[in-house]
């Protein structure tokens, strides 16, 4: 394994962090975030206090740790409610109690790949920590309800709420819909992530979006756009779930999915499922799984795979939604 410092959390970013002895404070998903390392992606916030944030992320050293687990015969390993897990040639993270993350990046590594697992992975584990659902999809916001888009990879869920958000309806979440419950909510509720999508070259031409200028996420060979004047910062309720299903038919159909099948679904598209039953977590997860599905309307949009544009599913999402997707709210 190799050596590292806490130092080498990014030559560049690190150097700043540890000369000025800053730390910055951002929300995503719900969450008021403390972190020793630079987060563009998310939305930066002031706070009077930082005694009382949802969740700290630090540069420390894991290398013991991970010799003690012994991380390199069994990645992804679960213990005293910490998930530590490693990227090969990239970092070490450890995930804590749903309130902390300990990022160790090995020397000279991108730091730009460092977040793209910093706010996929590990934040999909602090969601599931804190009892929050993150199904893997995205979500916009449509007449104050967010509706999420849920599908295997290459289904078009972030291509579908570009284009809405590019048509007036503000973009929620890209990737990670986080789903949970309040004390003063009638229902689910979706907390929005963070103004960015990733999308490629195929869907930003499709969409008429210049990619100049765009950083490219390289593990995923799409580019990271900025959103966040098409982003709603607020959390809302969900109101309906659709299933984006590619299909060889000429034609894009609609069809309702009911709770048996709606339970498989969430299961199957819950953002990194197997961390739950590494972390013991199936009991809880197959109780919000099918109490989401037994309130929430859900939706099987079926599409041609070539020969229809966006435009027209855009147009079917918003036909669906005004014919009562949403009518249990």
């Amino acid at each position: 394994m190799k050596s590292r410092l806490i130092e080498q959390c990014s030559r560049k970013e690190v150097f700043i962090i540890i000369l000025e002895k800053k730390k910055h404070t951002y929300k995503a998903f719900g969450l008021s975030i403390w972190s020793e390392i630079i987060l563009p992606e998310l939305t930066e916030i002031e706070l009077v206090s930082t005694d009382d944030v949802d969740v700290r992320i630090e540069c420390g050293e894991l290398e013991h740790e991970a010799q003690e687990w012994h991380i390199a015969e069994r990645n992804f390993q679960y213990q005293n409610e910490a998930l530590l897990f490693e990227i090969p040639d990239l970092s070490l993270f450890q995930v804590m109690g749903g309130e902390r993350i300990i990022v160790s990046p090995y020397q000279g590594v991108s730091m730009a790949r460092v977040r793209l697992y910093l706010l996929g992975t590990c934040m999909g584990a602090i969601l599931m920590q804190r009892r929050t659902l993150p199904l893997h999809g995205s979500a916009v916001l449509i007449d104050g309800f967010a509706y999420a888009f849920l599908g295997d990879s290459g289904a078009g869920k972030s291509t579908l709420s570009a284009a809405l958000a590019n048509n007036g309806y503000p973009l929620l979440s890209d990737d990670v819909v986080a789903v949970h419950y309040t004390k003063e909510s009638a229902g689910p509720i979706v907390s929005p992530a963070y103004p960015q999508q990733k999308l490629n070259a195929l869907s930003m031409d499709m969409l008429h979006m210049e990619s100049k200028g765009y950083e490219i996420i390289m593990d995923e060979f799409k580019y990271a756009v900025p959103r966040r004047e098409k982003f709603h910062v607020h959390e809302v309720p969900l109101a309906g779930v659709f299933e984006l299903l590619p299909t060889t038919e000429n034609k894009i159909s609609v069809e309702p999915i009911y709770a048996l099948s709606g339970i498989h679904l969430l299961q199957a598209h819950t953002y990194r499922l197997a961390l739950i039953k590494r972390m013991k977590m199936l009991q809880w997860h197959f109780s919000s799984v099918t109490q989401l599905a037994g309130v929430i309307p859900m939706k099987r949009i079926s599409r041609p795979l070539n020969g229809r544009t966006v435009n027209d599913l855009v147009e079917t999402v918003l036909e669906t939604v005004n014919k009562g997707v949403s009518t249990s709210i």
